[in-house]
C-alpha cells in the first residue's frame, strides 16, 4: 500500500514566491503546520492509500488524459484565503475563477477521474478547487493580511506522487510523470 496523489509540481521560482506568501502567514501565527518548500504542489486528484497493483491504472489514466499531447500552459494564482474547520485554519493560494487556463486544467483532471472511476479506483471526489496549501492548523492572534499579487504557475508536467514519512519528515516523491508535450518519464 502506498499513499498517492496526482499533482502539478512547482518550479524553484514559483516556490520562492509561494514561500514569500507563506511568510506573511507565519509572522502573525502562534502555531501552525507549514508546508515544506519541497512539498509545495497543486493536487489534481488525491487518491490516498492504494494497493501497489493499482499503480498501472493510475499511470495509464495520466497518460490517456494527456493524449493527444497538450501544450504547456500557466495558471495565474491571485487569490489567497483559508478554509476554517473546528477552530483551525488551512491557508492556501489559488487561481482566480476567471483564469483563462483553468478550464484546460479541469479538463485534464476530468479525464483522469473519469478513467479512474471506470476502472473502479477510489479517490477523493470533492469538488475541485485548484489551490496550493501553505499551512494547516494555523492559529494566530493578529490578523493575517496577504497583499494582492500574481504568481504565474507553469503547468508542463503531471505527476503521480507518493507521500510518506521518512525519518519523521513528510516526503513527496514522483513515481511517474508525463510532460504535456508527450514525453513520458518513469522515475521509480
Amino acid at each position: 500500500m502506498q499513499r498517492l496523489f496526482i499533482s502539478v509540481n512547482c518550479n524553484e521560482k514559483v516556490k520562492k514566491q509561494l514561500l514569500s506568501v507563506q511568510e506573511k502567514i507565519k509572522k502573525p501565527s502562534v502555531k501552525g503546520n507549514f508546508s515544506l518548500p519541497e512539498n509545495l504542489h497543486l493536487t489534481l486528484v488525491f487518491i490516498g492509500e492504494t494497493p501497489d497493483d493499482t499503480i498501472p491504472l493510475l499511470t495509464s489514466a495520466v497518460e490517456k488524459a494527456l493524449f493527444p499531447p497538450a501544450a504547456p500552459f500557466a495558471l495565474t494564482f491571485t487569490t489567497a484565503g483559508c478554509f476554517k474547520h473546528s477552530n483551525k485554519e488551512l491557508w492556501w493560494i489559488g487561481t482566480d475563477v476567471n483564469d483563462k487556463y483553468l478550464d484546460i486544467l479541469k479538463t485534464i483532471r476530468g479525464r483522469i477521474t473519469s478513467d479512474l472511476l471506470s476502472n473502479g479506483v477510489h479517490f477523493d471526489n470533492r469538488p475541485f478547487s485548484p489551490h496550493i496549501t501553505l499551512g494547516r492548523e494555523i492559529k494566530h492572534e493578529l490578523p493575517i493580511v496577504i497583499p494582492k499579487q500574481e504568481i504565474i504557475y507553469p503547468v508542463n508536467r503531471i505527476s503521480l506522487m507518493r507521500s510518506e514519512r521518512i525519518s519523521g519528515k513528510l516526503t513527496y516523491t514522483e513515481i511517474f510523470g508525463v510532460d504535456l508535450r508527450g514525453g513520458i518519464k518513469h522515475t521509480s
